[in-house]
């Protein structure tokens, strides 16, 4: 093997070992019943702060209420299309495609706070420190919502 291959494996394993260590950082709480994350399918994890969630409030009524309406966010469409799937693919999602006419134009802090208030919609549990859009910490964590009949 060419010695930049294995210089490139070595940096990638780096990378993925760095990415595991950093996601394993998230602290762990105990499962809700409306919903929660979860890091690689095993433990609860909060991921936004009850704070930021009252900024995203405000950052809601500025920027996504003129289209959405909160059950948008919370409904079986939602809960559907995004239970098991990865947070930041959420919070990626949101980043790139909104506002609608002029997606990414918000400060990157205004779209977690957002996204903040949409997991405190959906009964996730804040924790101490806020929501981060960092792919490396989040994308092992998943969205685990209630399934769509159970009237939330």
């Amino acid at each position: 093997m060419p010695r930049s291959s294995q210089i490139s494996r070595a940096i990638l394993l780096a990378v993925v070992a760095t990415s595991v260590a950093a996601a394993a950082r998230i602290t762990a709480q105990q499962p809700l019943a409306a919903g929660h994350a979860v890091l690689n399918n095993q433990d609860t994890v909060p991921v936004y702060s009850d704070s930021q969630a009252t900024a995203g409030q405000a950052v809601w009524g500025k920027a996504c209420a003129e289209c959405h309406e909160t059950n948008d966010v919370t409904g079986p469409d939602f809960r559907t299309k995004w239970s098991g799937q990865s947070v930041f693919a959420l919070f990626e999602q949101i980043r790139t495609t909104m506002p609608d006419g002029n997606p990414g134009t918000l400060p990157k802090e205004e779209y977690a706070a957002a996204l903040a208030y949409i997991f405190k919609l959906n009964g996730l549990t804040p924790g101490a420190a806020p929501f981060v859009g960092d792919s490396v910490a989040l994308a092992g964590v998943k969205l685990i919502l209630p399934p769509a009949s159970s009237g939330y």
